[in-house]
């Protein structure tokens, strides 16, 4: 693995880990503190996803990782203004969840727009480890 991919996979791990700070501080003050731990789950399930993906298609971007690595870098940076952006724009109010059905899509849209970075970054840092296995460790 050459330096380049060195240097790619610590900005994207920096930059997913950054994110998920920011969105559990972001949400602790936003909601409520239980919305912090949210997304701690919802990045082990993005995280987890694309393990799963790399696992079923075990052929998916290895022909040429370093492409696949700048597209899925791109759909990272992508997703994460994204999901920022949804989830300002659609605001979910935990207090009508009770009696206003709307808010539990709210809340499922929520959920899918915030753990698209975390899969997409999963599948970078997992196509690299995969396709360069042994400078992995």
């Amino acid at each position: 693995m050459s330096k380049k991919l060195h240097i790619s996979l610590l900005l994207l791990s920096a930059a997913t880990l950054i994110f998920e700070i920011n969105l559990t501080r972001l949400f602790s003050v936003a909601q409520f503190y239980h919305f912090a731990f949210l997304i701690v789950s919802l990045a082990l399930l993005g995280y987890g996803a694309s393990g799963t993906a790399l696992a079923i298609f075990p052929r998916l971007g290895r022909e040429n990782p370093q492409h696949s690595l700048r597209n899925l870098s791109l759909a990272a940076a992508i997703s994460i203004l994204g999901a920022y952006l949804l989830t300002n724009w659609v605001p979910f109010d935990s207090f009508s969840i009770a009696w206003d059905q709307r808010q539990v899509a709210v809340l499922a849209l929520h959920y899918l727009a915030l753990a698209a970075p975390f899969f997409f970054s999963g599948m970078a840092v997992g196509l690299l480890l995969t396709a360069f296995p042994k400078t992995a460790g």
